[in-house]
Parts: structure tokens; C-alpha cells; sequence
């Protein structure tokens, strides 16, 4: 079992917990602001100063304002990333998250940009992932200055806007910025992440789709579809619905568009998400509508993509360290002709590498229709040992305040860890229970990249003690380790 806490820090618990529920209010109001940010990552739309879009330019100058006028120094890194920095020393512990968010999709709710609070739950895109675990940070250095905290190292808030899309924020930065010794990424779940899977991000193009490639899905590769819509003809489709042709209760008809509706989610945790295009595919009314050899294709597709494990590309891969692969067809794209693209997300586990999942992609498609675009994406996985003496240190300090003992983990999810040097990812998610979990939503709402993604706000504030606790002991441990 871990270390119990000292005195001085069971001192501190009573007067954290004080200083959070007097600024409650205003953490929500300043949640409120940064919600209402549509900073969805468009390197498409670069600029000087905003790399990443206007939309991410804006909130990263907002967020800087607002942390200069709580008095902390701060820098705009050229619109590739913001720090914050508190503390005069010269040595320095970093605190990382990002600004930006996927884009909003179907089937919400509640307005996605606009902050909705219902008890203790706060809705909107982003809460949780990552915008209010990113002004948790900014409001832990205000806690620790005012509760006038002893630290040997400065600690340096950085603020990415792309970790969405490929992470060029941060790579950027990197090469251009104050790397800190080490730092937490708080854009995960306690207690603390020693592994995370690498990430495929690859189009597969059926050219001569026919009918298939009206077929519209998805807004990013790495959330999975919630709705799914395909154009038909009229006609067509009326008689079948006059010969009261079998239907799909997912699917619905309107004019000259079939529209089929899942449960969106996160690409690296499917369970429990339903993704829409393959409903639509699958629908006993759209296939009967659909001529023989395209019928045979949407077959072909379910089939592939039936299984969120990736049965269908024969890459149903496991291993110890972080468990199973996980692969969705997030984005579905005609291109105006006949062509139809399909952008998938596959998180491998930690002991594969990239090139050998293309390599069984390519022969599991051989002969088929479809074709592997040459552009693909590969992050590479990020792993430490359990033993690493920082994992263990977050760890401890985690079982410490928690009562627990609970080991270090994988996940599916990537984060700025897989970019940025000596970065570990700790909290600031839990794991779901009855009383963080909204029971006022739809099924498949609620989660991060979903549709009314929302946050349990007792639980993020609840992880101010943890990050105080955790900091005052990576604090001493590197100045420590630094006199010898």
C-alpha cells in the first residue's frame, strides 16, 4: 500500500475544499464562455497567427486574457499553442490540455455551444474533453497561489488547439518552446495512463460505388456516426414503401432521402455505440431498393465493418500490455461522381506497429473493390513500465488521497503523451458510477465526441486536491533527485 499522506497534507484537504465551493460559481461562468467557442482544429483554414483556423485563434487569445488578467504570465506560441506560466523558479512542471474539440454532429439535445446545467451535470461540446479539464488547470495555479503553496518548480500551463486532428500544435511547440522536466496531461481518467495505443488513420476508396456513393456519414474519423443519410430516387423508393416492403426501425424515409440514426461515441471506447452508416447499410428497405451488385457491396461493407474489433479485416489483435485493437468507419464521402471514400480510426495495441496493420488491411482487401488511398496517418503507441519511478509517484499519490489501490492503466485514447517529451496522462476522468453517470439523456448520449457530451462538475472539482497533492510530491521528487 502507498504512503499515508503527511500532516501537511492532510492540512491542506479542508482548505482546498473551501476554496473550491467558493469559486464554483465562477468556474461555471467561465466554462460557460470557453463552451461557447466553436474551436474546431481547420489547419485548412491557417493563417498567420492561427495555424489552426480563427475559431481556435480566438479562444486561445481569450483564454490567455482571461489567465494575464488573474495575473499569471503568458504567451501566445505564434497560434500553435498558449502557456500560462505561475511561479518564479527555474525549473518547471508542466500542465497540459487542449482547447480545440471534434465537431459537434447530430441528434443533440441541448444547444452543443451554448454551457446547459442540469443539477450537478454540465452539457455542451467539449466539457469534458477537454475544455473543462483545461480551465480546472488554470484554476488549480490560482488555488495554489492562493493558498500560497511552496513549490520548487514553476508550473507552466500549456494549451494545445489540434490534438483532435494530428497533434501539430504540440510538435510544433516542441521545437520551438520551453519543454518542462516533466508534465501531466489532464485528458484522461485517474488513477494514471502508462500505456496508450497507436492510432491508424487511413481512406479506402470503392470507385464505381453506383448508388453507395450518395452515402453521406460522420463528421470526423475518430467518432463514430450517429446519423447517416443516403439520396435515392423518389420514385423509386415510394413504390417500395406503397408495397409495404419491410422496414427498419432505425431508419426513416423523407422525400428522396433514406436517413438511418445510431449512437455516436468515441472511436476508442465503441462499446455501447452504434455506428449509423452501417445501419443505413443494412436496412431491409435500402436494400431493396438498391440494384443487386450494390447491394452486394453494402453486404461486403457491414461485413468488414461489423465488428468494432476489426474482425472483418482479419486484425482481431490483443495484447497484454493494452488490451484490444478497436477500429471504426467514422467519415463517409462521395466525391460528387461515383467514387466513395471511408476515413477509418483503428487504436492498435501497444506491441504492433503501424506498417504491419496496413500490411494486413491491403491483404485483406485484395481483390475486392476497394483500394487503400496511399496518404495514412501513423501515431506511433506510447508506453512506460508500471515501474517508471513518475508512474509510481502519481500512482501512490493517487491511493493515497483516494483510499484506493488501484493500478496504472492502458487505454484506446490518445493524448498529447504520444507527442510531447516526459508527458503522463493522470486523470482527470473517473470511471462511471450511478451518481456521475446523467439519467436524463437518450441512450448513447453524454460522452466525449458524442452527441450532449456532458460533465459531472462534483467530479472534475473533486480532482483539484488530487492534482495538488500529486504536484507537491512530483515537485519534491525532482528537487530532490536534482541535489544529488
Amino acid at each position: 500500500m502507498p504512503a499515508a499522506l503527511s500532516p501537511s497534507e492532510k492540512a491542506l484537504l479542508p482548505l482546498i475544499e473551501q476554496w473550491i465551493n467558493q469559486h464554483r460559481p465562477q468556474f461555471i461562468a467561465d466554462l460557460a464562455g470557453w463552451i461557447a467557442h466553436a474551436s474546431i482544429s481547420r489547419a485548412d483554414l491557417s493563417r498567420p497567427g492561427a495555424p489552426f483556423g480563427p475559431a481556435c485563434a480566438a479562444l486561445l487569445q481569450d483564454v490567455l486574457a482571461q489567465a494575464q488578467t488573474a495575473g499569471f504570465r503568458t504567451e501566445n506560441h505564434q497560434g500553435y499553442a498558449g502557456t500560462v506560466v505561475y511561479g518564479q523558479q527555474q525549473y518547471e512542471i508542466g500542465l497540459i490540455a487542449h482547447l480545440d474539440v471534434v465537431p459537434a454532429g447530430d441528434n443533440w439535445t441541448f444547444p452543443p455551444f451554448q454551457l446547459t446545467q442540469h443539477g450537478d451535470f454540465l452539457t455542451g461540446r467539449g466539457v469534458g474533453d477537454n475544455k473543462g479539464p483545461a480551465l480546472m488547470n488554470l484554476y488549480l495555479l490560482r488555488l495554489l497561489r492562493d493558498l500560497n503553496v511552496p513549490l520548487h518548480h514553476n508550473l507552466r500551463l500549456i494549451y494545445g488547439v489540434a490534438e483532435e486532428t494530428n497533434m501539430a500544435d504540440l510538435i510544433w511547440y516542441q521545437q520551438h518552446a520551453a519543454i518542462p522536466e516533466y508534465s501531466l496531461v489532464t485528458d484522461g481518467f485517474f488513477p494514471v495512463n502508462h500505456a496508450q495505443k497507436g492510432q491508424l488513420t487511413f481512406t479506402l476508396r470503392l470507385e464505381d460505388a453506383g448508388e453507395l456513393a450518395a452515402i453521406r456519414a460522420g463528421s470526423a474519423s475518430n467518432s463514430i456516426p450517429a446519423n447517416a443519410e443516403l439520396i435515392v430516387d423518389e420514385e423509386r423508393i415510394n413504390k417500395l414503401v406503397a408495397q409495404q416492403k419491410n422496414r427498419h426501425q432505425y431508419v426513416t424515409l423523407s422525400h428522396n432521402i433514406v436517413r438511418a440514426q445510431g449512437s455516436g461515441g468515441h472511436a476508442a471506447w465503441p462499446e455501447g455505440s452504434t455506428n449509423a452508416a452501417l445501419r443505413l447499410l443494412s436496412a431491409p428497405l435500402l436494400l431493396d431498393y438498391l440494384p443487386v451488385r450494390e447491394q452486394q457491396l453494402a453486404q461486403q461493407l457491414v461485413s468488414l465493418f461489423a465488428s468494432p474489433h476489426g474482425a472483418g479485416f482479419n486484425l482481431r489483435l490483443e495484447d497484454e500490455a493494452s488490451g484490444k485493437l478497436t477500429l471504426n468507419a467514422g467519415l463517409w464521402q462521395g466525391d460528387g461522381s461515383e467514387t466513395l471514400r471511408i476515413t477509418c480510426d483503428v487504436r492498435y495495441p501497444v506491441t504492433w506497429r503501424g506498417e504491419e496493420i496496413i500490411a494486413l488491411i491491403q491483404t485483406q482487401i485484395a481483390g475486392s473493390e476497394l483500394a487503400l488511398e496511399d496518404q495514412w496517418e501513423d501515431s506511433a503507441p506510447f508506453y512506460l513500465p508500471a515501474t517508471h519511478p513518475v508512474i509510481s509517484l502519481l500512482q501512490e499519490s493517487w491511493n493515497a488521497l483516494s483510499g484506493r489501490d488501484d493500478p496504472s492503466y492502458a487505454m484506446g485514447g490518445l493524448t498529447y503523451s504520444k507527442v510531447f517529451p516526459r508527458a503522463i496522462t493522470f486523470g482527470p476522468g473517473y470511471q462511471p458510477t450511478a451518481e456521475n453517470t446523467p439519467d436524463f439523456l437518450p441512450p448513447g448520449h453524454g460522452f466525449p465526441h458524442a452527441a450532449d457530451e456532458t460533465l459531472h462538475l462534483p467530479s472534475l472539482l473533486q480532482a483539484l486536491p488530487h492534482y495538488v497533492i500529486a504536484l507537491i510530491r512530483l515537485d519534491a521528487w525532482l528537487h530532490h533527485h536534482r541535489q544529488k
